[in-house]
C-alpha cells in the first residue's frame, strides 16, 4: 500500500464545483502494488490448498475471507449454515460451508481444476531458446578498457583469413588483446555470454532444456545439439507456413536433451559460427517458437541482434511487419511462453515495433554494450516465469473507485485484467479514490462510520504443472480523512513503481505531454512534501528514485521531441505537394522526410532534445506559435507555416552544421536517430515493468 492508511477525502461544500482538471490531479497517498511472486511453487509449498470454487457474495461477487462477518444459525454437524453480511457490499448472504473452509489466514489458495496425467507426461521440461544474430554487423568491435576474459571469438578459418589483411606488427590489436586495451566484437561477447549462462544452467538447472536458433542471410535451427541442423534460406524465408510445417515434425526430437548432456555440443557450436550477411529474424522468430512451443508452459525465447530485420517475413521494412510480430507475440502468449529481446546499443532494431511482441509475452526489453549482455541474459533467466494465462479482478469497498484507470477494465468499484503471462517479478500499480458525493448519498454510506475498509486482490492462473489455480489476498486497511496522516505513514517505494509505470504507459500510448505533466506534478508531490519526507529513510528512497526518474523524464522529452518533427515535416511536405500543383517544379531533396536531420527553408528550427543539448543555441517562449517561410525555387511567392505550440525547453534554433548534409552522413545519422529512438524506447519498457 502506498500508505498504512487509506485517506477518504472529506467532501466540503463547494468541492462539487470544482474544476474537472483539479479532480483529476489529486495527489494523495491512495495507491497499492499487486505482486505475482509467490505463485511459484516453492512459496506455496506450506499454503493450504482450498479444493473447488470459493464461496462468493451473491452481489459485488466478493470472496468470503478471513475478515468476513460471519454469524452461526444452524449448526447440522460438519456442515454450517452460516449469514454473511458483505464486508465490500454490505449484502446479507446465506451460506453453507465446511468447518475447515473458512479462510483463517489474508492468503487463501483454491484448486479450481487439476491437470490431466498424461498432458503433463508430453510435457516434461520447460525450455530457453537462444534466437541469435549473426549478420555481418555483429562483427563490430568494441575497445574495452582493462583485462577482459573473452575469446577470440573467430574459428581458425577466420582468423587465417584476416591475417592476410594484416600489417606486421599489428596482429595484437586484431587477434590479441593489448596490456591495458582489448578490442572485441559483438559476436564475441555474445557467444561468451551464452556459454557463461550455458555453465550456469548446467550446474544450476540441469534439467532444462536450451535450444539455439542463428540468422543472417539464413536461418540454422539447431535445437539442442543432439540432430542434424535445419536451414532455411532464399525463397525459404518468405514461407512461414512451410518454416512451421517442416519444424512441427521435428521439434520434439530437437529439444529432448537436457543441458547436462548437450552443454558441451552447445558451445562447440556458438564457437563455430560466423558472423556475414543480413538479418533474417522472422524467419528465426518463427522457428525458434515452434521448438519452444513443445516445452512446459513457462519456456522462453531470448532474441539478441544488434539491427533491423531486413530480410524474409517480418523485414522491418514493410507495412504488413507489425501485424506479423503482434500475431507471433498473441501465439506465444497462448502458448504460456515468454519472448524477451536483448538490443545492441549503437545501432536500431525498431523497438517500438518488436516491443509489442515482447510486452504481449511478458518479457524484457533491454539495450546494452556488448560486454553487459552476460548481465542481461542472468537476469532474462532468473526471472522466472511463474503463471500462465493469468487473469487479475481487484475488489474495493463500495465507497471507493479506481482513479486514472482504463473505463473498460475498472467498472465503479471493481477492475478486471487479463495479464498472460507473469513472471516472480511482474508488478501491477494502481490508484484509487472516495467516491463522488452524489455516489456516496446514492449508496447510504456515511464515510465517518468506516473505520477500516477491505481490498480484494483475486488472481486466477495456471501454473506450470497445468492445474488451474485462483489465490486470494484480502487486506483490512485502517483510514483517516487526515491527509497529513496518511502522508506521515507513506510507503514511498510503491509510489515510486505507481509513478514510474504510470507515466510510462501514457507515454507508450503517444501522450508525451501528458505523461511529462503526470510526471513532473507527482514527483513534486513526492520531493517536496514535508509529512512524507519526515524520516531520513523516505528521503534516501527518495534521492535513489531521482535517478530513475531523470532518465525517464528524458526519454519521454525526446520522444516529444520526435514527435514534433515528425509533425513538422508533414506539415512541410503537405505544403510542398500543394505548392507543387501551383509553382514551378523545385527540388524534392530539399524535403528529406526520412533523414529528418535537415531541411532546406528559411530560419530554420530543429528539437532541442537531452540527446543533442550541446547543439542548441536559442529557446524561444512556450506560448509563442513559430511562423517560418517556405520558399521554392523559381517562385517569388513564399508560403507560412505554422508550429504548434510545445514546450519550452525542447525547441532551438538548427545548428547550421546541419544543413547540406552529404547523403552518406544523413545516412549514418538516421542510423543513429533510430538507434537512439530504440533506447528511449527500452526506457520506457523498462519502467513500464516497475521492476527497479
Amino acid at each position: 500500500m502506498g500508505s498504512g492508511k487509506a485517506f477518504l477525502k472529506e467532501i466540503q461544500a463547494g468541492d462539487n464545483e470544482m474544476n474537472i482538471n483539479q479532480l483529476q490531479e489529486e495527489l494523495d497517498t491512495n495507491i497499492f502494488t499487486v505482486s505475482f511472486s509467490s505463485l511459484g511453487e516453492k512459496d506455496r509449498q506450506n499454503q493450504v490448498v482450498h479444493q473447488g470454487d470459493p464461496l462468493y457474495c451473491q452481489n459485488c461477487k466478493g470472496i468470503l475471507n478471513k475478515f468476513s462477518n460471519l454469524s452461526l444459525f444452524n449448526n447440522s454437524g460438519s456442515c454450517l449454515q452460516l449469514s454473511w453480511n458483505c464486508e465490500f457490499c454490505t449484502h446479507l448472504n446465506e451460506i453453507q460451508i465446511q468447518d475447515g473452509d473458512i479462510p483463517e489466514k489474508e492468503e487463501a489458495l483454491y484448486l479450481i481444476q487439476s491437470h490431466f496425467q498424461q498432458q503433463s507426461q508430453k510435457q516434461e521440461k520447460n525450455s530457453i531458446t537462444f534466437c541469435i544474430d549473426t549478420s555481418g554487423s555483429m562483427s563490430t568491435t568494441t575497445e574495452i578498457k582493462g583485462k577482459v576474459s573473452i575469446k577470440t571469438g573467430l574459428t581458425n578459418k577466420e582468423q587465417e583469413m584476416l591475417k592476410q589483411f594484416i600489417q606486421p606488427g599489428t596482429e595484437a590489436h586484431y587477434l590479441k588483446k593489448q596490456k591495458q586495451i582489448s578490442y572485441v566484437s559483438r559476436k564475441q561477447c555474445l557467444l561468451s555470454a551464452i556459454e557463461q549462462q550455458i555453465k550456469k544452467l548446467q550446474q544450476q538447472n540441469p534439467e532444462k532444456v536450451v535450444g539455439l536458433v542463428t540468422f543472417n542471410n539464413e536461418v540454422v535451427v539447431y535445437g539442442d545439439g543432439s540432430q542434424q541442423p535445419i536451414k532455411f534460406q532464399e525463397q525459404e524465408l518468405y514461407q512461414e507456413v512451410q518454416i512451421k510445417t517442416v519444424l512441427s515434425r521435428c521439434a520434439n526430437q530437437m529439444m529432448q536433451n537436457p543441458i547436462s548432456k548437450q552443454a558441451d555440443n552447445i558451445i562447440n557450436i556458438c564457437e563455430q559460427l560466423q558472423d556475414n550477411g543480413q538479418t533474417a529474424l522472422g524467419p528465426a522468430l518463427i522457428s525458434a517458437l515452434e521448438l519452444a512451443k513443445v516445452g512446459k508452459p513457462g519456456s522462453m525465447i531470448i532474441i539478441c541482434t544488434d539491427g533491423l530485420a531486413n530480410l524474409g517475413i517480418g523485414a522491418l521494412d514493410s507495412e504488413s511487419s507489425k501485424r506479423f510480430y503482434q500475431e507471433l507475440g498473441k501465439m506465444a502468449a497462448e502458448k504460456g511462453i515468454i519472448i524477451s529481446l536483448v538490443t545492441i546499443k549503437g545501432e536500431g532494431c525498431k523497438i517500438d515495433t518488436l516491443g509489442e511482441l515482447v510486452e504481449r509475452t511478458n518479457g524484457i526489453v533491454t539495450r546494452v554494450n556488448p560486454e553487459k549482455i552476460g548481465e542481461d541474459f542472468a537476469n532474462i533467466i532468473n526471472d522466472v516465469v511463474v503463471g500462465t494465462q493469468v487473469e487479475l479482478k481487484v475488489i474495493l469497498h463500495k465507497a471507493l473507485k479506481f482513479r486514472r484507470e482504463d473505463l473498460i477494465k475498472a467498472e465503479n468499484n471493481t477492475l478486471k485484467k487479463y495479464i498472460g503471462n507473469v513472471t516472480k517479478s511482474t508488478l501491477q500499480t494502481f490508484e484509487y479514490e472516495l467516491k463522488s458525493e452524489q455516489e456516496l448519498k446514492k449508496e447510504n454510506i456515511d464515510i465517518k462510520k468506516l473505520k477500516q475498509i477491505p481490498f480484494q486482490i483475486r488472481i486466477t492462473y495456471t501454473n506450470l504443472k497445468g492445474d488451474r489455480m485462483m489465490k486470494v489476498v484480502t487486506k483490512l486497511v485502517q483510514t483517516t480523512q487526515n491527509k497529513v496522516e496518511a502522508e506521515k505513514s507513506a510507503q514511498v517505494e510503491v509510489i515510486h513503481k505507481r509513478l514510474a509505470q504510470k507515466t510510462a504507459q501514457i507515454a507508450k500510448k503517444g501522450n508525451y505531454e501528458e505523461a511529462q505533466t503526470y510526471n513532473q506534478n507527482w514527483n513534486q508531490y513526492l520531493q517536496k512534501n514535508p509529512h512524507i519526507n519526515n524520516n531520513q529513510i523516505n528521503q534516501q528512497k527518495n534521492l535513489i528514485y531521482q535517478k530513475h526518474n531523470e532518465k525517464l523524464s528524458t526519454a519521454i522529452k525526446n520522444q516529444e521531441v520526435r514527435k514534433q518533427k515528425s509533425m513538422c515535416f508533414s506539415e512541410i511536405e503537405q505544403k510542398g505537394n500543394s505548392l507543387k500543383q501551383n509553382s514551378e517544379p523545385f527540388n524534392s531533396k530539399e524535403i528529406n522526410n526520412e533523414n529528418s536531420e535537415s531541411i532546406l527553408f528559411g530560419n530554420s528550427q530543429s528539437i532541442n532534445t537531452p540527446l543533442n543539448k550541446e547543439k542548441n543555441s536559442k529557446r524561444i517562449d512556450q506560448n509563442e506559435y513559430k511562423q517560418q517561410k517556405f520558399d521554392t525555387p523559381g517562385s517569388q511567392s513564399s508560403s507560412k507555416i505554422e508550429f504548434k505550440k510545445i514546450s519550452s525547453n525542447t525547441i532551438s534554433t538548427i545548428d547550421s552544421n546541419f544543413i547540406n548534409r552529404k547523403t552518406n552522413s544523413s545516412q549514418d545519422s538516421s542510423s543513429s536517430n533510430q538507434s537512439d529512438e530504440d533506447q528511449d524506447q527500452a526506457t520506457l519498457y523498462f519502467y513500464d515493468k516497475g521492476q527497479f
